[in-house]
């Protein structure tokens, strides 16, 4: 009886033993945050900057895993297989989600159904700009210049996919314009091309704006909804006469689908925290990004009305 007494405490002792440990406070080890993106680029830089804080909030390492490539989809569909367990988490973005689906690339994973979003981090927005000595000094100009030579005039883009080509697309398509796109490799050769009258107009960084001055381009509309801290005086599209207009290109941090829902509601908090701190503001300022918090509820709405958005702005182009 004795022995049998003992069995029975032991037994228990392993089982709330066991259950202390499944129960530990969550983060009691490090976390691994996949970026789609390569090493040194704006948005592993703002990953960086966000989830260093995150870590400081919540006292473990958030590790950066660069999985750059294919806009993003590999990392997105690697962390969609991962175990939900909070330890794999995704940076993602719109084109991930929405673009390159609208795009007609397949992928293993559902953009809608295969993810539980945490927060928005951050919008990237562009800017459409006019070398300095243009005589299109707006985009209502623009756009009566399209109109009378239809296909004559063109705008430059760092690609097929990127945020400045399907900012460029949703501009022909409201304003019931066509230009001729002209896809680059990057943005240097771009930017050269629209200050030397080669190109029409390009969609740029802000922070490219900045960096290269008005005295050399003059940007006529920024692309988000609002107007931006950096360009006060610049309007957006929905200002400067194209109504409805609004391209962000926007970043999120994201759990597997399946995430127990206190884990993703404790990193939600972190992360507003972490992009209310002035320091993190100022460092994406100075990226070209704007800081975007959400709840996880407005980060679904987000991705499904993007999903939406641009699969009917971009079917058109495949």
């Amino acid at each position: 009886m004795h022995k049998l007494r003992v069995l029975v405490l032991m037994t228990l002792a392993m089982a709330f033993g066991g259950a202390a440990r499944a129960q530990a406070p969550y983060p009691d080890r490090s976390v691994r945050v996949v970026v789609g993106f390569a090493a040194g680029g704006g948005a592993d830089a703002s990953a960086r900057l966000v989830m260093a804080k995150v870590g400081e909030l919540l006292k473990t390492d958030f590790i950066i895993d660069n999985r750059g490539g294919a806009g993003g989809m590999p990392a997105t569909a690697l962390v969609a297989e991962s175990k939900p367990d909070g330890y794999t988490l995704l940076w993602g973005s719109v084109g991930a989600f929405a673009l390159s689906p609208a795009l007609g690339l397949k992928s293993s994973y559902d953009p809608l159904h295969s993810f539980a979003p945490i927060s928005m981090t951050a919008v990237l927005p562009n800017v459409m700009v006019v070398s300095a000595s243009s005589p299109i000094k707006s985009v209502q100009q623009l756009i009566a210049q399209a109109h009378a030579a239809p296909g004559r005039l063109s705008y430059g883009t760092p690609g097929i996919g990127s945020a400045g080509h399907t900012s460029g697309q949703l501009l022909l398509d409201l304003a019931k314009i066509d230009m001729t796109h002209v896809p680059y490799r990057g943005g240097s050769q771009l930017v050269t091309d629209v200050i030397n009258g080669q190109l029409t107009v390009g969609f740029v960084t802000v922070s490219t704006v900045e960096t290269l001055g008005r005295d050399r381009v003059r940007p006529l509309a920024v692309t988000s909804a609002q107007r931006n801290p950096v360009l006060p005086d610049v309007p957006t599209f929905a200002e400067a006469g194209v109504p409805g207009y609004e391209a962000d290109f926007w970043f999120g941090l994201l759990a597997p689908k399946g995430t127990p829902p206190e884990i993703v509601a404790k990193l939600n908090a972190a992360v507003r925290t972490a992009l209310a701190d002035p320091q993190v503001n100022k460092g994406h300022l100075a990226l070209g990004f704007l800081s975007a918090a959400s709840t996880p509820e407005e980060f679904a709405q987000v991705i499904a009305r993007d999903h939406e958005k641009w699969g009917k702005v971009l079917t058109k182009l495949h």
